[in-house]
């Protein structure tokens, strides 16, 4: 069978189209790349079982000879394969009552059919996404989980000179996105979709995200374009939010550069079905008060547990520990709130288990100083080697996210430990790791141990962005601040 009665037979047999579109859809992806191949028939006796990657390949290759893809650049390919894609997804408006009518039966069956659609069509890339690494590195705070991200292209140098400078749509969250070609600049969205969807009664739209970190990545984001900002507001969309979808956890990144997410433009939340980490965090202290259980986790991070059957209550003291930490100083620590700007945030987690609402809350502080001009409460410089990226939501749960280079550069460091070669561009940031590394080398399964060394550095990382250290001392601290927490909330 040729290319494009294999796409579109395969379009048919994962239900992206009605075996009445076939000829629709064949005219169309024909078109699109201009090509001479025959009409074939639809038979459903043929099954194709074939990756869509492997299906969409040669109808790039064609779109590449045919000059409709130039430069041939993974950004131009993914760009004319989201046109190519299009042709077998519904309209928008199609796609939202289908949702609402699945949902109106089960929230998990109109999330399960979205989320499949959005693989199946190659919106969601698993093909890229298989190629991240994935690794757990025990710890004291548990087993924690590592991904080197290999599925996002790079941009090539021609896919540089070819950009273009455009103010629509304003980011990669606005819902204007939606069927939006893409540039050099802006990856195509021609075959995007998102859900509308209400958080306490305010417009918002829910979608997947292209490169998954875990499982239904989903990204939740307000309908106008507006600055990340966390306030009671925060609180009531995502317990609305998991009253909606019971099976997906949502949180939100503070608010604030450093320790917040990469894009602090555009108001949004990111959950999914996925559990973490830090959800089998174990507490150090606990506490009761008003129908609210509050549990200090041993986790690198400051983090506070509140749990509660009562949602209303529990929105009530979440609230009241954000406003009570954006004032909170300790000089003692290096933990000034606000200077010329606000610095002390949070990053808060929603969870609901039957009747059983779970509320994470950890506490945030962007301030630089002379010493670390990345953040005090940042990884220090001692681990930028690894990772010197934002500590945002997706990291404070214990899934690091650590950069694409690191692959090329661990087998060269493999190399020097073993003696093959001295020197590597970019050496000089790995020196004293390389030191310390020859300290306890093993003789065999090298390649190993350097990939839980860096989970190691990794976990080093988080526990420089924590308020309250897991030290005796800073226990201590973190208690006495969660009873004065408690006593001044009691008294409003």
């Amino acid at each position: 069978m040729k290319p494009i009665a294999k796409l579109v037979h395969y379009a048919v047999q994962q239900r992206l189209l009605s075996p009445l579109d076939y000829d629709y859809a064949f005219n169309k992806v024909q078109g699109l790349i201009d090509s001479t191949e025959p009409y074939t028939p639809f038979d459903k006796t043929k099954p194709i079982n074939d990756a869509v990657d492997a299906l969409l390949k040669p109808l790039l290759d064609q779109a590449v000879l045919k000059g409709k893809i130039s430069p041939d650049t993974t950004i131009q390919r993914d760009l004319f394969e989201s046109r190519l894609m299009d042709v077998f997804t519904p309209k928008p408006s199609d796609i939202q009552k289908r949702f609402e009518s699945l949902k109106a039966k089960s929230a998990l069956v109109a999330t399960d059919d979205f989320y499949q659609r959005s693989r199946k069509s190659n919106y969601i890339k698993m093909g890229r996404i298989a190629k991240n690494i994935d690794y757990k590195v025990p710890s004291k705070y548990g087993d924690m989980a590592i991904t080197i991200n290999l599925s996002k292209p790079e941009k090539d140098p021609k896919d540089i000179a070819k950009a273009v400078s455009s103010d629509y749509p304003k980011c990669l969250l606005c819902k204007e996105n939606v069927g939006y070609y893409g540039h050099a600049n802006h990856p195509g969205r021609t075959h995007h979709r998102v859900i509308k969807v209400k958080l306490n009664q305010e417009p918002f739209y829910f979608q997947y995200s292209p490169y998954v970190y875990y499982n239904e990545h989903a990204i939740v984001l307000h309908e106008a374009h507006m600055p990340m900002n966390i306030g009671k507001h925060t609180f009531l969309r995502l317990f609305d939010f998991v009253d909606q979808f019971p099976h997906y956890f949502i949180g939100s990144n503070a608010g604030l550069p450093v320790v917040g997410g990469s894009i602090l433009s555009h108001e949004h939340y990111q959950g999914g079905r996925s559990t973490f980490p830090i959800d089998q965090a174990e507490a150090f202290y606990k506490s009761r008060m008003n129908g609210i259980n509050y549990s200090l986790l041993t986790w690198p991070l400051s983090v506070i547990k509140l749990e509660s059957e009562y949602k209303d209550r529990l929105i009530e003291a979440a609230e009241a520990l954000r406003t009570y930490f954006e004032t909170y100083r300790d000089d003692a620590i290096d933990l000034i709130p606000k200077t010329d700007q606000q610095h002390n945030a949070i990053t808060p987690i929603v969870r609901k288990s039957g009747h059983l609402y779970t509320c994470l809350i950890t506490l945030r502080n962007n301030r630089t100083s002379e010493a670390y001009p990345d953040g005090i409460f940042h990884p220090h410089p001692d681990k930028h080697h690894i990772k010197k990226e934002n500590i945002g939501l997706i990291e404070v749960m214990g899934l690091a996210i650590l950069p694409g280079r690191l692959v090329k550069d661990f087998k060269q460091i493999e190399a020097v430990l073993k003696g093959e070669q001295t020197h590597f561009e970019g050496i000089e940031q790995y020196q004293a790791w390389i030191e310390a590394l020859k300290e306890n080398m093993p003789q065999d399964k090298l390649a190993d141990y350097i990939k839980q060394e860096a989970g190691k550095v990794f976990i080093g990382g988080l526990e420089d962005c924590g308020i309250f250290k897991q030290t005796t001392t800073d226990r201590k601290k973190f208690i006495q601040f969660l009873e004065a927490f408690i006593g001044w909330h009691l008294k409003l």
